[in-house]
């Protein structure tokens, strides 16, 4: 194989790996739900939390046109919620939520679905926020 042709093919390669990340990452979609604060709250019906018929999701995304940035509602068990806010707490940028952890795009930082900093740069933990809920919604307090 003469030199141009081994370029291209090594080129080639390098693309094709590096694109690999990102496909992988969109074919895990994330729920979304626009939401209406509310006398400081945001309800999210439990149903959305229903994929199919019997696996539920692990988070829904909830935006609401107010906030700066969307909140990672993630479900820890049948009845246990968390709310994260999805800035980053190292230089304020929008975190990415996956299934069972969060990843900030910009600098590496990871946090699990607790928000606690699996790495950094972060030195902090996501921002919580309080939680109600009944038998049919979730109330994040804001």
């Amino acid at each position: 194989m003469d030199r141009k042709k081994f370029l291209k093919l090594a080129g080639s390669s390098c693309l094709a790996i590096t694109g690999i990340p990102t496909l992988l990452t969109g074919c895990s979609s994330v729920h979304r739900v626009n939401a209406i604060v509310r006398e400081n709250r945001l309800t999210v019906s439990k149903l959305e939390f229903i994929e199919g018929t019997e696996k539920p999701r692990d988070v829904v995304l909830v935006r609401e046109m107010s906030l700066a940035f969307p909140i990672a509602l993630y479900r820890l068990s049948t009845d246990d919620y968390i709310a994260l806010w999805m800035e980053c707490t190292h230089q304020g940028c929008e975190v990415n939520a996956q299934p069972h952890y969060l990843v900030c795009p910009c600098h590496g930082s990871e946090f699990d679905s607790k928000g606690n900093v699996v790495q950094g740069p972060a030195e902090t933990n996501l921002k919580t926020f309080k939680i109600s809920t009944d038998h049919e919604n979730i109330v994040i307090h804001l």
